[in-house]
């Protein structure tokens, strides 16, 4: 299958003449001249297959008279309101005394077109996969002969070597022949009359790009008011792509309108799979009307044959979707059973409100494909969108402290790219808040798991962190409410230190609560500046080192395998050396032993020199050590 079109409208002199199709424009009308007709063929095509195939088979549309205007490129503009801005510059074609050239130029130029790179192309070529060197020229125009058309192209393509693969298709408008269609492996040339030139031209646009038609009927739309009926019946045709379901025909299908009670309230439903659509005749009045009921935002709900699907178009960005959506036991659309409180929860408790917003905020839109391949991809913003959105994202008021408290607006702020000043001041009061329940000793509706205030004071706490962390590095603005908490909390600011990691984070230690032994509890208490009560102490989580403790890194250890690291000194009987029982105290016995020898030595009942009268002289105190010395005496 071709991946792009270059279509070639032949804008000369000769498309002046006049055809017997004609134009009612109001009370008069005006028969059609061959540019008028042609071009309207060539707009059909090319918006049916922008509408549908944009994505994959982009288009090229290129005027053609003494010299060549491209309407569009294959990088961008890739849409019907530029190309029908040009054409509507560009005119009608111009009488001139000029000799007309000939379409071999035109031709040659098309093939270059086709066999150059599309954006898809060059993403291709980035990341290192050939693209397929096929493309589809389409040419409009009224010549005697179109077969010097496949010899033009084919003669270029063997001078110029090139390994592309070209297909040419020339509608050729004739007058006063028949319509004919000559055709071989690569080229097709269609001699057709006027009137029936949109026809062939929408067969061609579904047989090339495997379209189908499906036909809405039963649309009620409103009549005039003179006439007598309330309401009317119509049918619409839409084109899509073939569904490649196992229980999908291939054929033409017929579906009717359906309008269920809760059509207009689906949000999500398993879709088994999308096409994009668009109306066969844009300018019937029934296809305006259903054009305008979706694109306001409804939504149109049809019978599917088979009982097993059910269709749904939505629109998504001003493109027009076709959802199938699966059926299992019943439909999708009939009356839900309704839920009633249980001794599990009770169903006011569930925050649908705040989900249902955020799949809101969430929803997607058609998005041009990035000029380069280091764009960041919608995709992958989309997926970092829902990661913020569900960081912190309680599913039931109970569960919530921050919804008890009424500051629940904070969620919604902090998911957003950037902060205004107001915004962050709105984040910081809600900080601020938290903290005068806590000081001021409000009382708190939430009930914690270990039913005291100040366990639901600590957890309310531990929600706002988590919610304001994990938005921190979204911008500046959200880094001052993460300073504003640092502040509140006591802990100084940590931009150079991973001191507040992901929960996930390996080595996180969660202070609990009252502890005082904590060592990090009173790390924290010491560089406080606002004396936060101790019960109030947040969770604290460090990122791993080396230096901590293997029992604080998340290691299981014993008291024996602590003591041996926190005792640095070895006993002194095991340093020693000796075998057998060593005595207590060593170190002291041996100080008494010298202590006493040195007293012995100049002991008086050792010395004769000494006299009785120095010996009544010493003291008492001397005196009872010596006799402890000696006993016998």
């Amino acid at each position: 299958m071709a991946t792009k079109t270059v279509i070639l409208l032949d804008h000369r002199e000769g498309l002046l003449a006049k055809t017997d199709q004609t134009v009612a424009i109001d009370d008069l009308s005006a028969d059609k001249s061959k540019w008028t007709v042609i071009m309207e063929a060539a707009v059909e095509y090319t918006r049916i297959l922008l509408d549908v195939c944009a994505a994959l088979h982009p288009v090229m549309v290129i005027a053609a008279d003494q010299s060549l205007t491209f309407l569009n490129k294959w990088q961008s503009q890739q849409g019907m309101c530029h190309i029908v801005e040009t054409l509507a510059r560009l005119g009608p074609p111009k009488v001139t005394e000029e000799t007309q050239p000939d379409l071999s130029t035109a031709l040659q130029q098309c093939v270059d077109m086709g066999l150059s790179n599309s954006l898809l192309d060059i993403q291709k070529l980035l990341l290192g996969t050939e693209p397929a060197r096929h493309a589809r020229v389409i040419c409009f125009t009224s010549i005697d002969n179109p077969a010097n058309c496949v010899d033009i192209v084919n003669d270029y393509l063997d001078s110029n070597s090139n390994e592309g693969k070209i297909e040419l298709v020339v509608f050729n408008l004739v007058e006063n022949k028949e319509s004919t269609e000559s055709c071989d492996p690569h080229h097709v040339i269609h001699n057709v009359k006027p009137g029936n030139l949109f026809q062939l031209v929408l067969d061609t646009v579904i047989k090339y790009h495997n379209l189908t038609i499906t036909t809405i009927t039963s649309i009620p739309m409103k009549e005039e008011q003179s006439t007598n009926t309330q309401a009317a019946a119509y049918n619409v045709d839409i084109v899509h792509p073939i569904v490649e379901l196992p229980s999908c025909p291939r054929e033409r299908l017929t579906m009717k309108w359906s309008s269920p009670k809760n059509a207009q309230n689906i949000n999500l439903k398993n879709c088994v799979a999308t096409y994009p659509v668009t109306p066969l005749d844009v300018a019937e009045r029934p296809t305006i009307c259903l054009v305008n009921f979706l694109l306001v935002g409804k939504q149109v709900v049809l019978e599917y044959p088979k009982p097993n699907l059910s269709v749904v178009l939505i629109n998504h960005g001003g493109t027009i979707v076709m959802h199938y959506i699966a059926n299992s036991q019943r439909s999708v659309f009939d009356e839900l059973t309704p839920i009633v409180d249980t001794p599990g929860g009770k169903v006011t408790d569930y925050r649908g409100e705040e989900l249902q917003l955020s799949i809101k905020n969430l929803e997607l839109c058609p998005h041009p494909p990035p000029d380069a391949i280091e764009c960041e991809l919608p995709l992958n913003r989309s997926l970092l969108e829902l990661e913020r959105f569900t960081a912190c994202f309680p599913l039931t008021y109970s569960t919530s402290p921050l919804d008890s408290c009424g500051i629940s607006r904070i969620f919604g702020i902090l998911c957003k790219d950037t902060l205004t000043d107001r915004e962050v001041t709105e984040c910081q009061q809600a900080i601020y808040r938290v903290q005068g329940i806590e000081v001021k000793k409000e009382p708190v509706s939430f009930k914690s798991k270990s039913g005291k205030r100040d366990g639901a004071i600590q957890e309310l706490w531990q929600e706002l962190e988590k919610l304001i962390l994990s938005m921190a590095n979204i911008s500046s603005q959200h880094g001052k409410v993460r300073d504003c908490l640092y502040k509140i909390r006591g802990v100084h600011s940590v931009s150079e230190e991973s001191l507040y990691v992901s929960s996930t984070s390996e080595g996180e230690i969660t202070s609990k609560e009252g502890s005082s032994s904590n060592p990090l509890k009173r790390g924290v208490d010491q560089i406080s500046d606002l004396g936060s009560s101790p019960t109030s102490v947040p969770v604290i989580k460090l990122a791993k080192t080396t230096s901590l403790h293997p029992s604080i890194a998340g290691e299981k250890v014993s008291l024996l395998s602590v003591l041996p690291k926190l005792v640095s000194k070895e006993f002194a009987g095991k340093l020693s050396g000796v075998t057998g029982p060593d005595g207590l105290y060593s170190e002291f016995q041996q100080k008494k032993h010298a202590m006493m020898g040195g007293i012995k030595k100049s002991s008086p009942y050792n010395s004769p020199h000494q006299s009785p009268k120095h010996r009544a002289s010493q003291s008492p105190k001397h005196r009872t050590l010596l006799n402890r010395e000696n006993p016998h005496r």
